[in-house]
């Protein structure tokens, strides 16, 4: 099975996931992906961080190319071909 990692950012700084995990593919990792993103936006009910625009996840492969990266909002920035 592949190996996917789940970067997250900020805007300002990368928070690197150096572990990852083994998943069935592409839409196993966007699943993945979508579940942490509404893990950590429940996490961060801080009154402090209330634009989560800038926030994003980015999935990366074992090769180490972004094949994915999703916004706080859910929506798909890019894709790799």
């Amino acid at each position: 099975m592949p190996r996917f990692f789940f970067h997250f950012s900020d805007g300002k700084r990368q928070f690197t996931d150096d572990v990852g995990f083994e998943l069935s593919g592409l839409a196993a990792a966007r699943k993945h992906a979508t579940q942490q993103v509404r893990e950590l936006r429940t996490a961060m009910c801080d009154p402090h961080i209330q634009d989560l625009s800038g926030w994003s996840m980015s999935v990366v492969d074992a090769k180490g190319e972004t094949i994915l990266e999703l916004g706080f909002d859910l929506r798909v920035s890019g894709t790799a071909s």
